[in-house]
Parts: structure tokens; sequence; C-alpha cells
């Protein structure tokens, strides 16, 4: 058996590949861990419990699945966070896809939150009193996962992809990761994440940027779980 040849171009979408995956597999394993659930309700209570414990996951995430992989990958490859997508231009431009997406997701969320299925799963926080520490609170443990969910996809990986299988090779192995990852919640986020994924990376490597994706991926979280929250029957913010 021949063993492939080694190209120093390999080593940044390797890594990538590497970091995507222990770092989503460290969240994960850890956000079903039931033992490490059962610390929180003891110490808290089953209720308060669920809640911190959520907090905490989303939390590990953004370090686990974003920050940790790109300190790595900025020391090993010699890049900046600017290679990356981490970099503040094309304003005019990002600011019309994120208003423009906004007036889509927006609506849309406001009319699906109504429904039974989607009150059944959201908010994840399950709590039927909310003080507005707690809505906010909450609201910032998603910005945290998201700011390190967009860092890896849309900034990390693609990034490091495009070079070596180029654009649209590196846009739908992009877009296939992000839906493998949506597996555990359900069938229609999974398949949502698909065409959601492509046009999030298509922005991203026009731009630039990740912070269009970002924000976007924010609009879509934020304002699920305050219409929800609003429309859910058993809870009220005190």
């Amino acid at each position: 058996m021949n063993i492939p040849a080694w190209n120093s171009t390999y080593l940044e979408p390797i890594l990538a590949f590497a970091l995507v995956t222990i770092g989503f597999s460290v969240y994960h394993f850890v956000s079903i861990s039931d033992k490490v659930k059962a610390k929180y309700t003891a110490k808290y209570g089953s209720e308060r419990g669920n809640t911190k414990f959520l907090w905490m996951t989303r939390y590990l995430g953004a370090t686990t699945i974003g920050i940790i992989p790109a300190i790595v990958l900025l020391i090993i490859t010699g890049k900046g966070l600017e290679d990356y997508g981490f970099a503040f231009k094309n304003h005019t431009t990002s600011l019309a896809w994120i208003g423009g997406l906004a007036c889509i997701i927006i609506p849309m969320n406001f009319f699906n939150s109504k429904k039974e299925k989607n009150l059944a799963f959201y908010p994840n926080v399950r709590e039927k009193e909310w003080t507005k520490k707690m809505v906010f609170t909450n609201a910032l443990t998603w910005v945290s996962y998201l700011f390190g969910y967009e860092l890896m996809f849309r900034g990390l990986l693609l990034f490091a992809t495009v070079p070596l299988l180029g654009e649209w090779p590196a846009i739908i192995l992009n877009a296939a990761i992000y839906a493998l990852v949506h597996v555990p919640k359900n069938l229609e986020e999974t398949i949502g994440a698909i065409p959601l994924g492509v046009v999030l990376c298509l922005i991203t490597l026009t731009t630039g940027t990740i912070w269009v994706a970002f924000f976007v991926h924010i609009t879509l979280a934020l304002s699920n779980f305050f219409f929800s929250l609003k429309h859910h029957p058993e809870m009220k913010v005190i």
C-alpha cells in the first residue's frame, strides 16, 4: 500500500476538521451527560438546576467549538483572525443582508413560535416564571454560543477549506457538517440547516466577514426565544 504524499497545504483544513470534531464532541457529550446535569440539579434543585446546566453548556459550546479552536489554529498556522472572516468590512452590503434576512426571519418566527410543536421545545429553558435577569442571561448565553458556532463554521472551517477545495465544494461540505450537528435536535431543523448553511457561507465569502452570519443567526435564535416565551401559555415574565 502506498502512503499518500503529504502536502503542507493539507495542514490547515485537517486542523479545522479535527478541531470542530473534538470541540463539538466535547460540547455534545457534556450537554447530554446525566451525571453532569445531576450535579446541577442536586445543588440548585430540579428546575433551576436544569436551567443553569443548559446555560453552562452554551458557554461551553462557545469555548470548545469556537474560541479554543480559533486560538489553536491561529498559533499553528500563524494567520490572523481577519484571515478567517473575523473582520469588519463591506458594511453597506453586510447591513443590507442582515436587514433583508431579518425581515424574513422575524415574521416567520412570530407565526411559527405559536405552533404547539415549537412550544413543546422552545424556549429551551422550561421554567414557568421568568425574571428579567433570566431573560437577559438566556439571551446572553445564546449570543455567546452562536459566536463560537459561527466563528467555527463560517469562519475557521470555511476559510480553511476554500483554498484547498474551492468555493463550492467547501460550501457544500460546510453545509453538510452544519446539518449533521443539527441531527440530535429534529428532522425539520436538520433539513432547514442545509439551505441556511449554504446561504450563510455564500454571504460570508462574498462579504469576507462572519458578522453577517453571526447577526442573522442571533436574529433567528433570539426572535424565536422571545416569541416562544411570549406565546407559551404556561410561561410569564415577572
